[in-house]
């Protein structure tokens, strides 16, 4: 005789079951032997007690009694342990024992090849619970807890998503595997809201750099200093020393792991790569950049994908938090530089340390932060091959380098321009560059993913003495929406005007706020062929003084909209320069030109004067 057991805690209403989809069905279909969820798990809380079936016949049964008890019994028998409830289908064969509690027992004496009934599993944390069977085969033969009689049950383990799993010193799996890699960005003004950059278009995570290592190589270490390469990854987004020093240490390395960074406004998408490991190369470490940032960076050190079963892991899901390279002492998104000397140790930065309120990770709570990245890494094929195969480590080898790029003859494209000037002249930027396919028309149709621009953030330097001190927070704007959920705003000015090319400091702020209606009324949805982006942010003040216009575009998503979509894609608004007073007095006049702020392109000279001496 032999029980089946199988285990899966789900639930439902009373009368209802619940799928593993949150569908919910009829309870009678639960154990059905039929797939009604679609995914089986309306066939995974069914124990089975089931006679043994040979060739020619099932062996059948008259009696059974089926109990379900706590691995460890305390001393404490005043406390009733929680093993799970049976429930009953409803059919004649079984009911429930009256007189042992967390028991089903036969209903009648009738020959029967099977019974089923459902379990419910207790709460997390309960401990291990054993199913035990006796089973009545006639009057004089009867079996007991033995052999098939008995299963053992225990909560299933949940992989802890922010703990790496320890480093085998030793990996004893022969075979070859390759896995993707796929890095999402989380971070975003709902999830870190505290000071998050006003300049939104800097967000970014910089260009991936990892590898597929030995045990004895680490690219960077918690704890740690921070190589020249990685330095130059945390303080400006670059992976070119860092990939130099990687080829330095060729005969440690077998995949040298590239992948495109996100910038906004794909800040929260996905970029991935593929790398390959082996016996001696059994970890993986990757590093990006959080930007803006002083040198912030996220990734992991050493991560351990093979198995003391002597195989690979299918797949390991990572949270990502920033830490702190140890270069660069700002605390805030948009800090000017300013390097630390000494350097320090890497060092991962929590919603406590550093304990500084001006960090936007700090808590005063200390509440737990959210990840700001998921690394999923998965199994894609493994290669058979033998121990006896493999090279005598240490040995000069050129590692692969992985970079996912469309190879088809459409997504051809051309060599890299040069890099544009920095953005700003002084300051937090970025500079661009870009390529092109050889036949846009053909890498449309084949729908070609090549990335096409390439983004670096720059910082150059701010030469003078030149005052930040700003002005005080000015008053809160109204609410963005006349109904629902909106934005509002308020502004500072920097005392000196010559600040503006200097300074970092932010001079807006947001915060969410209600219109007048809690909630709109209901609209006619949108038509999906005329999608937009969300609204960019406001343009600068057209005039330097006095009173002008900020204005603000979306766009659509497809361009074909463009003939056939009426939805509004521009804004325009009232605003006030920081400048109200356009008067120019002697001193200013002179400051200007000697700094060369004003240069004047003019048309018509009724509307410019340089005579400004």
């Amino acid at each position: 005789m032999a029980p089946f057991f199988i285990l899966d805690a789900a639930a439902c209403s009373r009368d209802m079951f619940m799928c593993n989809s949150g569908k919910c069905i009829i309870t009678s279909w639960w154990c059905d032997g039929e797939n009604d969820c679609g995914d089986y798990s309306d066939e995974t809380d069914c124990i089975t007690l089931q006679g043994f079936t040979s060739q020619f016949a099932v062996q059948k049964f008259i009696g059974f009694m089926l109990i379900v008890e706590p691995k460890e019994i305390r001393n404490d028998i005043s406390a009733r342990p929680n093993v799970g409830s049976f429930q009953l289908f409803g059919d004649a064969m079984c009911k429930y024992s009256e007189d042992c509690p967390n028991a089903i027992v036969h209903a009648s004496l009738i020959p029967k090849q099977d019974i089923q009934v459902m379990w419910k599993a207790p709460p997390p944390g309960t401990g291990c619970v054993v199913f035990k069977a006796t089973v009545q085969e006639n009057r004089e033969v009867w079996y007991m807890d033995e052999g098939g009689l008995i299963r053992e049950l225990c909560e299933e383990e949940q992989e802890n998503q922010d703990e790496q799993p320890e480093i085998i010193e030793d990996c004893c799996a022969c075979d070859e595997a390759k896995y993707e890699l796929t890095f999402e960005g989380l971070w975003s003004r709902h999830t870190h809201p505290k000071d998050f950059p006003v300049n939104e278009w800097l967000t970014h995570f910089s260009d991936i750099i990892g590898a597929s290592h030995t045990g004895d190589f680490r690219m960077w270490e918690y704890g740690g200093y921070a190589s020249e390469g990685v330095k130059e990854v945390a303080e400006r987004g670059i992976t070119k020393r860092l990939e130099s020093e990687l080829k330095t240490e060729s005969n440690k390395i077998r995949t040298i792991i590239k992948a495109r960074g996100l910038w906004y406004p794909n800040v929260q998408g996905k970029t991935f790569a593929v790398f390959r490991v082996d016996k001696y190369h059994h970890l993986m470490s990757l590093l990006s950049m959080l930007g803006p940032s002083p040198d912030w960076i996220v990734g992991v050190s050493a991560l351990e994908l093979c198995l003391k079963n002597c195989s690979w892991v299918t797949e390991k899901v990572m949270n990502l938090y920033p830490w702190d390279a140890g270069t660069d002492s700002g605390h805030t998104y948009l800090t000017s530089k300013s390097p630390t000397v000494p350097q320090e140790k890497i060092r991962r930065i929590t919603s406590s340390t550093p304990n500084n309120p001006q960090s936007p990770f700090y808590d005063s709570t200390g509440q737990p932060m959210k990840p700001v990245a998921r690394l999923t890494v998965t199994r894609q094929r493994v290669y058979d091959k033998n121990c006896d195969d493999y090279e005598v480590p240490g040995l000069s080898t050129t590692p692969d380098v992985s970079v996912i790029e469309d190879d088809r003859m459409e997504c051809r494209v051309s060599d890299w321009t040069d890099f544009q000037p920095c953005s700003v002249s002084c300051g937090h930027g970025f500079k661009m560059r870009s390529r092109q396919y050889y036949n846009k028309q053909k890498a449309e149709m084949a729908q070609c993913t090549v990335q096409l621009v390439d983004k670096e953030p720059c910082s150059p330097p701010c030469i003078g003495d030149v005052s930040c001190r700003t002005s005080e927070w000015g008053e809160w704007s109204e609410c963005s929406v006349t109904c629902g959920k909106g934005l509002r705003t308020r502004s500072r000015k920097y005392i000196d005007s010559r600040a503006r090319k200097t300074c970092a400091l932010e001079l807006m702020e947001k915060e969410t706020c209600m219109g007048m209606k809690p909630a709109c009324d209901s609209e006619i949805p949108p038509d999906p062929k005329c999608a937009v982006t969300h609204w960019s942010e406001w343009s600068p003040c057209t005039v330097t003084c006095g009173k002008g216009l900020k204005v603000r575009t979306r766009l659509y998503l497809s361009p074909a909209a463009l003939s056939m979509c009426n939805v509004e894609l521009m804004q325009k608004a009232p605003c006030t320069a920081d400048k109200p007073d356009c008067t120019v007095n002697i001193n200013e006049a002179k400051s200007k030109r000697n700094d060369e702020l004003v240069k004047c392109k003019c048309v018509f000279a009724l509307y410019c004067s340089t005579n400004l001496l």
